[in-house]
């Protein structure tokens, strides 16, 4: 397993489009987590914009690209602050759907001991049509990304990527168990240690090169495991295997949507031509950064604060 250099090269704005969760965030922050039955003070509550999704548009627009955003919100004030939120950062939201009759999204979170607990209350994540094109009236061509998580139901996901005509990255997470058929339609397949077991049916003692093999095998074109502070281990398109090392956090404050960020920031950097290696160099910057700061989308870098932190560190 090799490791490699990052060189800066011109970037044009790709496009990205991304299909997935919208979420209001309630983030409580303690020192410690509470056990069964225990009633513990708080040090801190907030409210910010959050959803998998919503926070990968957001990190794929400030790293640069042109973002647009496929997703649900309710007909309430919190699915207008979180459009009003992507819309800020630079994101379209012309095909974020308003849903009568139903919530917008929730996540209810609590940071301590720098980790993080999540119960995700889906609302409008889980009302989209039974059929259909969810990439339809959305631009695309050969050179676009399309990106997709699995907190929406899992039909939107395979008819996104059934219709993708560029490159189809998924994210699989929350963990479940995936086809062959969508699986062999990921240009990349995003997975953390977790996830990747049970995407790729093995035990985790097996180890990130087995589970990657098992993953091509069935028909993956590429596939990137994040290990928090241990960077990233990619398998490329060629079958090749290198080591992505993370950059120190001073401090961490917040593993809230790093991951998210690291999966944005990767579809921005293909989008903008990277070869998948030089990506991910970029991707883990940015969930490093992102665990500087408390919330998702707020502790997200901007393009020239990564471009900085990549090309100042060693690498």
């Amino acid at each position: 397993m090799s490791e490699f250099a990052v060189t800066e090269r011109p970037a044009a704005a790709g496009r990205v489009t991304v299909v997935g969760s919208i979420n209001i965030d309630h983030v409580v922050v303690a020192a410690k987590f509470p056990s069964p039955g225990e009633t513990i003070l708080g040090q801190q509550a907030l409210v910010t914009l959050g959803g998998k999704g919503a926070n990968q548009a957001v990190a794929a627009a400030l790293a640069g690209a042109r973002v647009t955003m496929i997703g649900r919100v309710g007909a309430d004030a919190e699915g207008e602050r979180a459009r009003a939120g992507m819309a800020r950062h630079g994101v379209d939201t012309s095909g974020v759907a308003v849903v009568d009759g139903v919530d917008t999204g929730t996540a209810w979170i609590t940071v301590a001991e720098q980790d993080n607990t999540i119960i995700v209350v889906s609302g409008a994540n889980h009302r989209w049509p039974d059929s259909g094109n969810p990439l339809a009236g959305t631009p695309g061509s050969e050179d676009d990304v399309v990106l997709a998580q699995l907190e929406i139901p899992f039909g939107v996901v395979t008819r996104a990527a059934e219709a993708c005509r560029g490159r189809f990255l998924l994210n699989a997470a929350p963990a479940a168990e995936l086809p062959d058929e969508l699986i062999a339609r990921c240009a990349v397949l995003i997975v953390n240690e977790h996830e990747q077991a049970v995407v790729a049916g093995l035990p985790e003692e097996d180890g990130i090169e087995a589970a990657h093999r098992r993953l091509r095998e069935r028909g993956a074109g590429a596939v990137v495991t994040t290990l928090g502070p241990a960077g990233a281990v990619i398998t490329d398109f060629d079958g090749s295997t290198a080591r992505v090392p993370a950059i120190p956090a001073p401090e961490v404050v917040d593993t809230t949507g790093a991951g998210d960020a690291f999966a944005g920031v990767l579809a921005a950097r293909l989008a903008a031509g990277d070869p998948l290696r030089e990506a991910a160099r970029w991707a883990s910057a940015a969930g490093s950064l992102a665990v500087r700061a408390p919330g998702a989308q707020e502790s997200y870098p901007d393009r020239e604060t990564l471009r900085r932190t990549v090309l100042g560190s060693p690498c």
